[in-house]
């Protein structure tokens, strides 16, 4: 057997395959259990002793092979194992005999044949000499590992036996019995629920645990590293322990986090334990006023020097690579996403304004890393307060003659451009010359070959901005297109050549057909980069960027103006591929496929198979999966040979896995470009849809969160275009589709952790509800589970969601900005669902919700949590159509009140709705037009906001469309025209020219006499594309035909008072 172990360790293939041959083949003698137990107490090497009790452990993990043993075999193993144990001095040999113990334990303990284990282990704790109780604590902490269900009916006993171990800590106790103390308590944690003694038990421990982190971070800080677990496993899974000792473990973890002589480790523990306790129980953080002290250190932690001042990173995606300033900048992060803004922005604030002032330009850096990382969480107050104030203070950051301020600075600008949209691109003229002066001073300094430190900041910053301003970008296009092919000539380095070509990604993403001057110069320009062969990573990347920027253009530069190109670079997208195995490239590659597919539609079908054929080998790939075997060991998936594979499997299975980041960027632009080519390849891609639907949804249950969330946005598409496939053998995919997607959704919501998979799961119920074929059937129980989602939104019994606000509607106020952005995209799904309901069914609905939108109306409210409410009762009248006669009594007059509101997009909101209002409820609503009518007239006299009275033009087309007779026209018509054409909301085109529509059907007076305005108004209408979809379009243009037809003297008078464009463009009518 030692012979067997040798090559099985050291050999090479051929051994390591013969050696397992005769592994397996000895387990079929009864005497290969007494072989391996003997190598195990009695070899001389104890790497030999170590693999032996691993196997013995691989070996007998099922009940069925333990049972084959003989039951005097059986006593005496576990006999054997007990003396070993006592008697190893190997610590990793103890511990795979204790393993080993605690697999045995899995077949003893359920029909209690093992007393003598739990009387030994007793008796070791209760001895008086320290080496024997450090022996009984060990045993217990690496046992309970093995299987810690089979300890619930001992958990009070184990609960008062660390307790006896965690009383009384003085100078002299032993660091390795409180360490076993606690990971005993840890791996313990999952099997509490349900056992309340086992809980006040740690509940009544917990001060002492403290305590014993605190002896372990001062003797011995690896150890306390591991225990600190203890109290990371208390938060995730059971934070009602803390709860009562909250200020206690804030304050130990904040003094563990500031402390600069601890090892990095531990103090990123601490932070992250923060990090944990602000996710799910903000409330008591809130209560027991911790906030202030919280912010107060993660500051300090931001402010601190770092160990390379040119190269900073403030997130790492990798935990193993975090240290205090990135860990405090991640947690700062979850605190803004957290906390309402109102208790959080006070203290924040009290730190950023004397740093800005200051002199320490860590103390500044930590300002401006403050400021980026709250612009997400808290971008609604940062908007309504804060903006210009700290946009100017950035302003001021990205100037700094100090390079760390610069680059944090930029950083921030780089956040804000991002989440503070559309507010922030008003200052594009301020801003952009700014930045275009740190371009051409880089642009000075290429012909050194230098590249400054901040440049991969101001590219973030540069590239974000100028992506979100759409046409704004515009005027300074020559300006950044001149600056960026200067910093794409190839005398410069890969890197920078990389950053230009993504800035110019951005800018075609802003421009589109803007870009076509450049175009022929980025063709030229990028063909070199595609055709290269890449010998590095560097030149991968390189070549990466380049394919995503043809990609950009591809979707942006107008569909006529890239064809020429489709063909080509559709072959070598393929030849690449073909000819490369790098996943950074196959992803570039995919999101290629998917842009060529918005410009060539059914034309790409030919190369569908390939193109299919490759995404779906990467979304079924296991590449790139890394497997964490314990004791910081990774093996990567490099071994495919069975016979080894086979090997390994008897020695030891991962503890668990990750996938290194390029596999999951591919993987996850797989399912991307496959939505995509499905949503515009049309016909085509149909004998592809179920295949990719079953793939993909295997993704659903994905450890990596962008996996789930692009394989949830993937298979909505597929449903989607399944639906319009209107073939009888379809008929049963569309209902399997169904069956199986909105069950899987809804299932998401409820248990997902990760509030952006929730998200992507509401969104994926909004899009199927909203995109599907009309004729798309919904059945009862769908339409339930898709409510019955909405409602538990809303009334917080999510698992992504704070426990502390489940059916707690007076906690409305106290919300983060991201836990009401869940709500609202929950509640966007409410009126698409009402449209695939019976009207009188969907009441019953909405009267069960109503009361949670409501409480979202309160004065006490934020203006989006009241802006979103009224919107969405507005939004709903259209389902509820004859029967929001119910509901009027309660909601019109709440909605006329908030038609008054200060807030332009509160008011807006309750316009919109009371004309909806009017539309749907029809003569049963007639008595309250008079009533309706004084608030838009009270409204228009203030000349207000150009949305309200866009609004208000809506809500006067919708009340004449209905009842032309209870509107007195000839007060009211010249009013409404003098207000066309809209100038903000353009939807309400659509009712406007319903309204128009049905006037001069109707021939009415008012409207004839005010036909040249009319002309005038919808032909800028026309000219400007005020409307936001086809069916609005051709209603104008019909109505302003009709008019030029039915009134031809009207026509010829309006004609001079147009300009020549207008002019020309109604006679072509």
């Amino acid at each position: 057997m030692e012979n067997i172990i040798n090559r099985l360790i050291h050999g090479d293939t051929e051994g390591i395959q013969q050696a397992t041959a005769e592994l397996t083949e000895s387990f079929k003698n009864p005497e290969a259990i007494p072989a391996l137990c003997q190598v195990t107490v009695s070899s001389q090497n104890p790497q030999f002793r170590q693999y032996a009790a691993i196997l013995l452990r691989k070996r007998l993990a099922k009940a069925k092979n333990w049972i084959l043993v003989p039951q005097d075999m059986r006593n005496n193993v576990k006999s054997g194992m007990l003396n070993a144990l006592v008697n190893e001095k190997e610590h990793m040999v103890k511990t795979a005999i204790a393993q080993f113990i605690g697999i045995l334990v899995k077949h003893e303990f359920p029909t209690n044949t093992w007393p003598e284990l739990l009387q030994f282990i007793q008796e070791l704790c209760a001895s008086e000499a320290e080496n024997n109780r450090e022996l009984g604590m060990f045993t217990i902490s690496v046992m309970i590992d093995m299987a810690p269900a089979q300890y619930i009916t001992h958990i009070n006993a184990l609960c008062q036996l660390c307790s006896s171990q965690l009383e009384s800590i003085c100078p002299e106790s032993s660091v390795n019995i409180l360490f076993y103390a606690l990971v005993t308590l840890t791996k313990l944690i999952p099997v509490l629920e349900g056992h309340d003694a086992a809980n006040a038990a740690y509940k009544n421990m917990l001060p002492a645990c403290l305590q014993a982190l605190r002896f372990l971070a001062e003797r011995d800080p690896a150890k306390c590293i591991v225990a600190m677990e203890f109290l990371d496993d208390l938060a995730e899974s059971a934070p009602a322990i803390i709860v009562p000792h909250m200020q206690f473990v804030v304050e130990l973890s904040l003094q563990f986090a500031s402390n600069q002589q601890l090892q990095s480790e531990l103090r990123v523990k601490a932070t992250s334990i923060i990090g944990w306790l602000v996710r799910i129980k903000r409330k008591s953080l809130i209560k027991n006023q911790l906030i202030g002290p919280i912010v107060e250190v993660l500051f300090k932690l931001m402010s601190s020097p770092s160990v390379d001042d040119s190269d900073e990173d403030y997130f790492v995606d990798d935990a193993d690579n975090a240290n205090p300033l990135t860990c405090a900048t991640q947690t700062m992060d979850s605190l803004a996403l957290h906390l309402p803004p109102e208790k959080l922005l006070p203290h924040i604030l009290n730190h950023v304004q004397p740093a800005l002032q200051g002199d320490n330009p860590y103390y500044r850096r930590g300002a401006f890393l403050c400021l980026a990382v709250i612009s997400e969480g808290c971008a609604e107050a940062i908007r309504a307060k804060y903006l210009p104030n700290m946009l100017r203070c950035i302003g001021q950051g990205v100037t700094d003659t100090n390079a760390v301020v610069r680059n944090a600075a930029l950083f921030a600008l780089g956040q804000f451009s991002e989440y503070l949209q559309p507010d922030i691109s008003q200052y594009a003229s301020d801003i952009l010359p700014i930045l275009f002066e740190f371009l051409s001073q880089l642009c000075a300094t290429l012909p050194n070959n230098s590249e400054p430190p901040s440049i991969d900041k101001m590219f973030y910053a540069l590239e974000v901005f100028c992506e979100h301003l759409e046409d704004s970008l515009i005027p300074y296009l020559d300006t950044f297109m001149e600056r960026l092919f200067v910093a794409l000539d190839f005398k410069n380095s890969a890197h920078l050549r990389e950053l230009s070509l993504s800035a110019i990604a951005a800018a075609a993403n802003a421009a589109k057909e803007a870009m076509l001057p450049y175009f022929p110069r980025i063709v030229e320009g990028l063909k070199v980069y595609l055709t290269m062969k890449p010998e590095d990573e560097t030149s991968i990347s390189l070549q990466a960027q380049a394919i995503d920027t043809f990609g950009a253009l591809a979707r942006t530069i107008g569909k006529d103006n890239f064809m020429p190109f489709a063909s080509e670079s559709l072959q070598h997208g393929l030849t690449l591929i073909e000819e490369n195995n790098d996943p950074n490239l196959r992803r570039s590659v995919f999101g290629l496929f998917a842009a060529l597919s918005t410009v060539m539609n059914g034309q790409i079908g030919p190369a569908l198979p390939k193109i299919v054929e490759l995404m779906t080998e990467s979304i079924k790939s296991s590449e790139g999966i890394v497997h964490y075997y314990g004791e910081g060991e990774k093996v990567t998936n490099l071994l495919t040979d069975e016979s080894l594979d086979k090997a390994l499997s008897y020695i030891s299975s991962p503890k668990s896995w990750s996938v290194e980041n390029d596999y999951i960027d591919e993987k996850e632009q797989a399912c991307l470009a496959l939505k995509e080519i499905a949503e515009f390849a049309g016909e085509v891609f149909n004998p592809y849809l179920e295949g990719c639907f079953e793939e993909i949804f295997k993704l659903t249950n994905y450890p990596q969160e962008d996996i789930r969330k692009a394989a949830l946005c993937a298979l909505g598409q597929f449903c989607i275009s399944i639906s319009f496939i209107l073939t009888p053998e379809f008929n049963t995919a569309k209902e399997k589709v169904l069956s199986v997607l909105i069950p899987k959704c809804s299932e998401i919501i409820r248990t997902d952790e990760e509030k952006g998979v929730v998200i992507e799961a509401v969104e994926t119920f909004d899009q199927i509800l909203d995109k599907c074929h009309p004729e798309m059937k919904f059945a009862d129980v769908h339409r339930d589970a898709i409510f019955n989602c909405i409602l538990d939104v809303f009334t917080g019994k999510l698992v992504c969601q704070d426990a502390d606000d489940r059916n707690d509607d007076s906690s409305v106020e106290d919300q983060a900005e991201q836990d009401e952005m869940l709500i609202e995209y929950a509640g966007d799904v409410l009126p698409k669902l009402g449209k695939h309901m019976k009207s009188d069914d969907f009441l019953i609905i909405f009267m069960r919700i109503l009361p949670h939108i409501l409480s979202r109306t309160k004065k006490s409210c934020s203006l989006s949590q009241r802006s979103f409410a009224i919107g969405l009762i507005s939004e709903c009248m259209a389902p509820l159509q004859q029967y929001v006669a119910n509901i009027a009594p309660q909601l019109l007059p709440l909605l006329l009140q908030f038609s008054k509101d200060p807030k332009e997009d509160v008011r807006n909101n309750a316009i919109f709705g009371v004309g909806e209002m009017m539309l749907h409820g029809k003569e049963l609503l007639y008595p309250h037009y008079p009533e309706v009518l004084s608030t838009p007239s009270s409204a228009v006299s203030q000349k207000t906001h150009a949305g309200t009275l866009d609004n208000i033009c809506g809500a006067l087309a919708r009340m004449i469309s209905t009842n032309m007779n209870g509107v007195p026209l000839e007060q009211v018509m010249p009013v409404f025209v003098q207000y066309l054409p809209l100038r903000h909301d353009f939807e309400e085109n659509l009712a406007v020219y319903r309204c128009l529509q049905t006037l001069f059907t109707a021939k009415h007076p008012n409207a004839i006499e005010q036909v040249g305005a009319i002309l005038k108004a919808s032909a800028e209408t026309i000219h400007r594309k005020q409307w936001s979809n086809d069916e609005t379009m051709e209603l104008v243009i019909n109505v302003t035909r009709a008019l030029k037809q039915e009134y031809p003297e009207q026509y010829q008078a309006v004609l001079p008072y147009l300009d020549v464009e207008l002019s020309d463009l109604v006679k072509q009518l």
